[in-house]
């Protein structure tokens, strides 16, 4: 099946994307270190400091680990209303779920790279005490973290939609098979 083969690209793709929030987060951190470090012992703080770990490094740590937090069903998840559902609506209502959340994901994901295309085209850079620092490239963050997470998403409604209802694990949508399944 198509979406199997999918399976390990994708995973693959999360993983890296997630790799790459994590040294964002180890770099921002350094840098902010750095930064205090040189304003205390020098008296000068390094330039851009703020705009750099605004416009990079917390939107690389928000929005490249999605895919991965998806596939990993690390989101949160409520079951105040539908603890006790199972079956037939539990799978309904996790696929309606899924393609909600999959429209949520494309709307944004146009608009997002609407808005990175129109920043890139412009050169988008944001002062700072001395210079500028050029943002536009952190725009596409978040089209390419939202579009990994969706293309997960698709796989998972692939998969549920694709069961029949008496198989196991047909009422869940599922981020990924475990355990060679």
């Amino acid at each position: 099946m198509a979406s199997f083969q999918l399976e390990r690209p994708l995973r693959k793709l999360g993983e890296g994307l997630a790799v790459a929030g994590g040294v964002a987060m180890v770099l921002m951190m350094l840098h902010i270190v750095a930064d205090v470090a040189t304003k205390y012992l020098f008296n000068d703080p390094i330039d851009g400091t703020t705009e750099i770990v605004a416009a990079y490094y917390m939107v690389a740590v928000v929005f490249l680990p999605l895919a991965y937090v998806t596939f990993a069903e690390g989101h949160l998840i409520v079951e105040l209303f539908t603890a006790r559902l199972s079956g037939r609506p539990l799978a309904a209502l996790v696929g309606c779920a899924g393609l909600v959340t999959l429209l949520y994901l494309l709307f944004f994901i146009y608009h997002t790279g609407v808005e990175a295309v129109r920043r890139t085209r412009e050169g988008e850079a944001w002062e700072t005490s001395v210079d500028l620092v050029a943002v536009w490239p952190s725009r596409w963050f978040l089209t390419v973290g939202l579009a990994a997470m969706a293309l997960y998403v698709l796989l998972a409604l692939v998969r549920h939609f694709g069961r029949r209802s008496g198989e196991p694990g047909s009422a869940r949508l599922e981020a990924g098979a475990r355990d060679g399944a």
